[in-house]
């Protein structure tokens, strides 16, 4: 009787047997499916390493990097053998051991999905790691996973160990960025890997598993535990003895970023247009080597920066130093006040009685790790205030105690009571501050000398475009992109004050009325339905000028002339007229509201608007991208330039801008004159209680709008105006930059006439007249 007749003849043998044959033609036909849903094992030699997405400016400076980066693979043979230990301790012990598959580990991941019901991450050797991340999808599910038990045997036949251990380390992401070991040990640590110590090479093991929260630069307690873990297995593995163990283990965290240093600081430009390039071409922007040529000009961006910066700060110290708000009331809830506040007298004490040295790293964890949700600016830092007996004792981030001595740096921190009062002038520290404070700390760059510092609350943004084409030149989007990435030169709209008031008398030449026209600046009560019961507009001066020409009402700025031209003239002939700047009709107030500026645009667009005067009355359309070419070089985008189409009569642009160019001297952006050229027009613009402030001044080579404001609007004081903030970050920009500006030359256009008018009149004068100035007119509009 033969073996098989024999288990024939047991009893429940036959349906044993026939569930094995089921199982087997089940495995078997699994197989065949999966293997033809798996892609060719093979095809991973050809995975191109990605190419990040760059942005550069019109002289080709780098301006920002997105996505993955293209770094050398290093061959096996080149790579540490304690890097290679520590990524075997810390992901697959038996990787050189087993056949691609860990069985321990899917036994632990089946009991997971049998205990929580669904799939979990984990369980997979190296080899399916690398199955996972380049052949198949990242999903978690269990077909997937399925997959990557199939491909990891085939991925075993196909290659040697050294070649797929390879495959992992040189393509896999370490965060900030950082993909492959090459560019974690670049990214960390400023260094090639082979230059590292046992610590750093488990450290920089330790951040795949999570790249974002098991981070030293991020999160450094979470990754240091990581990091001792992965030292704990390399000695329990005995890849490391008991001495190096000890060593690597007490060694501090030495990571700091060495990452991209971009060549012109656009982080608001190069922010909307990632985001541009991920409309148009999807998340493969980020790998495929697209490198975007803008139209942004590296002088005129730094000069930007940099007077943006110090327009906000200048702003900030004049009205004086803020209270700090005091850790206790900072402090999440679940650390109980008195904890911290007998950690920070713990640390005093110790200070006061010169032991320094004896304070307990761990007493200060969490004050520490509070601190580190603070985002380091401007070579600024926050600290907390320890003492100010003798100077300023105030703890930082890493557990340093600084000292910084009084100064006279520190003489503008008078207490700051409301926006237009402040306190004495200090005389140390203990005026300003109190025990437990959070400030900030400032580092001269030249120097290295520390001194007390705030950030500022004022907000502000600068736009720069060539009016000829809409090129924009330069863009600044607020006080730090890393502080706040919301971008207030395009996506916020703030009242525009007194900038409006040239479109109004724009509009108002177009139907007739001159430079010369006579408006009376006196007392006026409305009643207005849309505005209030009883509205009394008044100049900012709080004076009236009695018969006023226009040209004299807009290069001073008079509230009273603008509120009685535009009910002369007619709302709704104005906001037709606006429209042809780019405004949008919603936007612009259906009263006489509109003549003092209670229209609002963002930043970009108000430039754009100014740009039809500039140019001669011609709309344009603002842009940054000059072309797009892919990885192999091939142009895929080159902007095509446009006639632009004309909007406005030009003699309307002409008269406009010249009335400006003589507020530049002599109005109210007179400080233009500092610039010793008389080819600039400008206007400056403040709401009522000076929520918003704003400068606009031009050439026909280059427009530059400022606005300064808070995100929340609230008045910046009652001697703050457009020509007390905004100007002068406008001239700041405007002096770094002005060999770059071509001198104007523009001449008069046809149909236009020079007149000798009377100047208290506005009538042309005749022989007997002796107060008289030339004026231009459109040739039909001129007087009798």
């Amino acid at each position: 009787m033969t073996f098989l007749n024999y288990l024939l003849n047991i009893r429940f043998a036959r349906p044993l047997l026939a569930m094995i044959l089921l199982l087997l033609m089940v495995v078997s036909s699994l197989n065949i499916y999966i293997d033809s849903k798996l892609p060719d094992e093979e095809k991973i030699r050809d995975i191109e390493l990605q190419v990040p997405l760059k942005i550069y400016t019109e002289d080709l400076k780098l301006i920002g990097e997105f996505g993955e980066k293209r770094r050398t693979a290093l061959q096996f043979e080149n790579i540490p053998r304690h890097y290679i230990n520590a990524v075997l301790a810390a992901e697959d012990d038996a990787f050189f051991e087993h056949s691609g598959v860990s069985y321990s580990g899917l036994i632990r991941s089946v009991y997971r999905l049998i205990t929580s019901g669904r799939i979990q991450g984990g369980g997979s050797t190296i080899t399916m790691q690398v199955a996972g991340n380049y052949l198949t999808s990242r999903d978690v599910s269990l077909f997937r996973k399925i997959k990557d038990i199939f491909l990891a045997y085939r991925l075993e036949r196909a290659y040697t160990k050294e070649e797929i251990f390879e495959f992992y380390v040189n393509r896999i992401f370490f965060g900030n960025r950082a993909y492959g070991i090459a560019a974690a040990s670049e990214v960390y640590y400023g260094k090639p890997l082979n230059e590292l110590n046992l610590a750093q090479w488990a450290m920089i093991a330790a951040l795949p598993k999570a790249p974002s929260s098991i981070n030293p630069l991020v999160n450094p307690r979470r990754a240091v535990l990581r990091r001792n873990w992965i030292l704990k297995r390399m000695l329990d593995l005995n890849f490391i003895h008991i001495e190096q163990f000890n060593l690597a283990i007490e060694a501090p965290l030495t990571s700091t970023y060495h990452g991209l240093v971009s060549e012109a600081e656009a982080p608001y430009v190069s922010e909307t247009i990632r985001r541009f390039m991920i409309q148009q071409y999807g998340l493969g922007a980020y790998r495929e080597g697209y490198e975007v040529y803008t139209s942004i000009n590296s002088t005129m961006q730094k000069a930007a920066n940099s007077s943006v910066t110090e327009g906000l700060e200048e702003y900030d110290r004049r009205h004086g130093f803020r209270k700090p708000e005091n850790l206790n009331d900072l402090f999440p809830k679940e650390f109980p006040t008195k904890n911290i506040d007998a950690q920070l007298n713990f640390i005093s004490q110790e200070l006061e009685r010169d032991n320094e040295e004896t304070i307990d790293q761990s007493s200060l964890d969490r004050v520490t790790n509070f601190l580190q949700e603070f985002t380091e600016t401007n070579n600024r830092f926050p600290g907390v205030v320890l003492n100010t007996d003798n100077g300023l004792k105030v703890l930082v981030k890493n557990g340093d105690v600084i000292s910084i001595p009084w100064s006279e740096r520190v003489d503008w921190a008078r207490p700051f009571i409301n926006e237009n009062r402040r306190g004495a002038k200090p005389k140390n520290y203990k005026d300003l501050l109190s025990f437990g404070d959070l400030v900030w700390i400032q580092e001269e760059k030249v120097t290295g000398e520390l001194f007390l510092t705030q950030i500022p609350d004022l907000q502000g943004s600068l736009v720069s475009i060539d009016p000829n084409n809409g090129s924009i030149k330069a863009l600044v989007g607020g006080y730090d992109f890393f502080l706040s990435k919301f971008n207030r030169a395009e996506q916020s709209s703030p009242l525009l004050g007194s900038n409006f008031k040239p479109f109004l008398y724009a509009s108002a030449f177009s139907e007739g009325f001159t430079a010369s026209t006579l408006v009376n600046d006196a007392p006026i009560i409305f009643e207005d339905e849309a505005l209030e019961d009883k509205w009394r507009p008044r100049n900012a001066s709080g004076k009236f000028y009695g018969p006023t020409r226009l040209r004299e009402g807009l290069l001073q700025s008079r509230n009273l002339v603008s509120v009685r031209l535009l009910r002369d003239l007619g709302v709704e002939k104005a906001i037709s007229y606006a429209q042809k700047f780019g405004f949008d009709k919603s936007r612009l107030p259906p009263d006489l509201s509109l003549s003092l500026g209670t229209a609002s645009l963002s930043p970009l667009m108000n430039a754009v608007a100014y740009s039809v005067f500039a140019n001669g009355g011609r709309a344009v359309e603002p842009y940054f991208i000059e072309k797009i070419i892919d990885r192999n070089g091939d142009v895929v985008f080159l902007r095509e330039k446009k006639d632009l189409q004309q909007v406005i009569d030009p003699r309307i642009a002409f008269l406009i801008t010249d009335i400006l160019q003589e507020a530049s001297t002599r109005g109210t952006a007179r400080k233009v004159s500092e610039l010793k050229r008389r080819d600039f027009a400008g206007k400056t613009g403040t709401t009522n209680d000076a929520e918003s402030t704003w400068f606009t001044g031009y050439n026909n080579s280059l427009v530059t709008t400022v606005w300064a404001g808070f995100d929340q609007p609230r008045s910046l004081g009652n001697r703050e105006f457009g020509s007390s903030v905004a100007l002068p970050i406008w001239l700041s920009f405007s002096k770094e930059i002005i060999d770059q500006i071509p001198i104007n030359n523009t001449l008069p256009p046809e149909g236009l006439s020079i007149i000798k008018i009377d100047k208290s009149t506005g009538k042309r004068a005749n022989k007997d007249t002796k107060n008289s100035i030339f004026e231009y007119f459109l040739e039909e509009h001129t007087p009798d």
